[in-house]
């Protein structure tokens, strides 16, 4: 399907440049850019070509222009947090800020294109999925598994998920979130077709990374089906380009244990004390009995080497000792030890 086309009009040429030659790189979002100076060439082309979603400055905003701009109209505001009587989003933040705003205005309404186009790879079987799950509680799980997750994503395209039922995700990344994965689960079950564009407005970066923002409450966690689960990972296996989907899973959610069956490799952080190795023991015997035993198989025991320094910050983690230690890890299982 022909990706739709998202025009930006705003005087200031280097901001249209910049921000177009940025959605050009996002292959698999459903929109191409078009970057227009003024709005009479932006009328010469919509005679021609339908626009999807218009993002104007707001010295060039027209209320005319919803007459030639069949879809959405988005004005780029000098200001932060506008209140106005249009959609706008603030202009001057990053390209990833601006795009993730746009994605999440077309999951609303009628902003929302029809069709969206499947990222040109897309093929079943295609998204590999990487479990992290312990029994044992501060044993770095988190910060093991974003560490994998960046080292991965220098090569591929990866997303991570947390499962935790308290993260803490959002002071360890300085961010604010104002949506989290119930969102996700959400549109899946009563919006499907706005799934995809609710999941980029959604999607944020660290370093190269991608991530959804976290459940805020574990009762939300707790209640989400492991059917919800299977048909979240196979949304964004058929929806996106993703190669990894790198799963921090805890024991707080509905279905660990067929979701740990789904993964192509499973991690399990250990430690050698005795309350530890119990807990890690009456786990594996559970996996057993359970008729599990196929997790076992494929779950590789990680114990730590003493580790000095480990970053607060999760932005230094691939400059840390940790990272070089998974990135051995990672050429082992991954590259064949290359």
């Amino acid at each position: 399907m022909k990706k739709k086309i998202l025009a930006v009009c705003d005087a200031e040429a280097e901001y249209t440049r910049r921000f177009c030659e940025y959605v050009g790189k996002k292959k698999d979002y459903p929109f191409e850019a078009a970057a227009f100076s003024s709005v009479d060439k932006l009328r010469q082309f919509c005679e021609e070509e339908e626009v999807a979603v218009l993002l104007i400055s707001e010295n060039d905003y027209e209320l005319s222009l919803r007459e030639i701009v069949k879809g959405g109209v988005i004005v780029l505001s000098e200001e932060e947090k506008k209140e106005t009587e249009v959609c706008n989003i603030y202009k001057y933040q990053p390209c990833e800020n601006v795009l993730r705003e746009v994605m999440y205005y077309c999951a609303e309404g009628d902003m929302m294109p029809a069709g969206i186009p499947l990222p040109g790879n897309a093929q079943c079987g295609r998204l590999r999925l990487i479990g992290l799950y312990t029994p044992i509680h501060r044993c770095m799980q988190t910060t093991f598994a974003m560490t994998m997750g960046e080292i991965l994503a220098k090569k591929h395209k990866v997303l991570y998920l947390n499962f935790e039922s308290f993260s803490g995700l959002e002071k360890r990344l300085q961010r604010e979130f104002m949506t989290d994965m119930t969102d996700l689960i959400y549109y899946m079950t009563n919006a499907r077709e706005a799934f995809f564009y609710k999941l980029k407005g959604m999607t944020q970066t660290l370093q190269r990374l991608d991530y959804v923002p976290p459940v805020f409450s574990f009762m939300d966690l707790a209640r989400i089906t492991p059917q919800q689960w299977t048909a979240l990972f196979q949304e964004i296996e058929r929806l996106t380009s993703y190669e990894f989907l790198i799963l921090d899973l805890s024991a707080h959610m509905q279905g660990l244990f067929d979701i740990l069956r789904m993964c192509e490799k499973v991690f399990t952080l250990v430690r050698e004390d005795d309350a530890a190795l119990s807990k890690l023991q009456q786990y594996e015997k559970l996996l057993e009995r359970t008729e599990y035993e196929d997790v076992l198989k494929k779950t590789r025991r990680c114990r730590l080497p003493l580790i000095r320094n480990i970053p607060f910050n999760l932005l230094e983690l691939t400059h840390s000792d940790l990272a070089d230690y998974v990135g051995k890890l990672v050429r082992e299982e991954f590259y064949g030890g290359e």
